[in-house]
């Protein structure tokens, strides 16, 4: 992906800034922004690390 000056301008969905974050408020943020765009986002936690899953909801729509 080429993302220099010579691009069309991007288009910002939502913005915002976490101060002293956690993962689950990235993902909250993420299924607020995106959800009615057809991706839910889940989360858990495995021991120390994180798993991460995208949904596309469009799919069941569908079926």
């Amino acid at each position: 992906m080429n993302v220099s000056a010579d691009h069309e301008k991007l288009i910002t969905l939502a913005q915002r800034r976490f101060n002293g974050f956690t993962p689950h408020q990235v993902v909250t943020f993420l299924n607020q922004v995106l959800k009615e765009r057809g991706f839910i986002f889940g989360l858990r936690q495995l021991d120390s690390d994180y798993e991460l899953t995208i949904y596309d909801i469009r799919a069941q729509d569908e079926a």
